[in-house]
């Protein structure tokens, strides 16, 4: 598993974030966001955005949303769809209960150490050792602690709930390395198949 939870904003430059609105097939509420594309991002480059931090940073809240839109002559409405363009690169934790066929008893016993959620189980299970180790203190059966630290995982993906991971995790694409590698028709094939069999709830 990667080091941190979530990527590092800052090491995500404006120029492929630019590439990746580009590229994408955005649903009609997000289609703004192509609009006078090479325009846009040079003024945001203009007013000192140089990566994804810097954007995150620069429309934190509508307020400053507001106060940046005055002082760029962006659009606010345009700024703030990409406000919550951006929010979706960080995606927050998953309360653990909200997984689909996870035991109730192995819940409790990770609330019961204060780990609620994805982000605070993230950083036990990095390596097998520290799931191991995690099994071991809880006596929670080795192999559920894996499929959760996987669901975990899967979580990260930008627009992938709690559902969706269990969905992911059922089809054998277990990883984000291997959600990044799939292809993409015959993953799609599988995972409709895989949910008609099955009637997943949260």
């Amino acid at each position: 598993m990667k080091e941190d939870y979530h990527i590092d904003l800052e090491k995500f430059p404006l120029n492929r974030f630019k590439k990746e609105l580009s590229e994408s097939e955005l649903i009609p509420s997000r289609k703004i966001l192509k609009e006078k594309i090479n325009e846009r991002f040079e003024i945001l480059e203009n007013n000192g955005i140089g990566n994804l931090q810097d954007l995150k940073v620069s429309l934190k809240t509508p307020k400053k949303t507001r106060e940046f839109a005055g002082k760029s002559g962006l659009p606010e409405d345009y700024l703030l769809i990409l406000r919550r363009e951006v929010n979706s690169y960080t995606p927050n934790p998953v309360n653990l209960e909200k997984f689909p066929g996870v035991e109730k008893e192995t819940v409790n016993k990770l609330k019961s150490v204060g780990i609620k959620n994805t982000a605070h189980l993230f950083k036990k299970v990095k390596t097998p050792e520290d799931r191991i180790k995690l099994a071991a203190e809880l006596e929670i059966p080795e192999e559920e602690i894996l499929e959760l630290a996987k669901l975990t995982d899967l979580s990260r993906i930008k627009w992938v709930g709690p559902v969706s991971a269990r969905i992911f995790l059922d089809s054998g694409i277990d990883t984000v390395e291997k959600v990044s590698e799939a292809d993409a028709g015959s993953f799609y094939k599988k995972l409709v198949e895989l949910n008609q069999k099955k009637v997943y709830q949260s």
